[in-house]
């Protein structure tokens, strides 16, 4: 993603559910994000699930991965 995009969930909503904003998202039937369980995603941040909420799992998922 651009660097340009940072952490607003509207736009990241805007983008995976009504396309159109980006051509990289666009050109893909699916979208697949892949993140570790760190930062973020450490565990149970009121971030986090907003922005998991945003994922449907159908035309887009939101992929955990734990550390090893």
């Amino acid at each position: 993603m651009p660097k340009w995009f940072g952490r607003n969930l509207d736009a990241w909503s805007d983008t995976i559910h009504a396309r159109g904003i980006s051509e990289v998202i666009d050109s893909h039937d699916v979208l697949v994000v892949h993140v570790d369980r760190r930062g973020l995603f450490d565990g149970g941040r009121r971030e986090a699930l907003a922005l998991a909420d945003v994922f449907d799992g159908e035309q887009n998922r939101l992929v955990l991965h734990t550390l090893m």
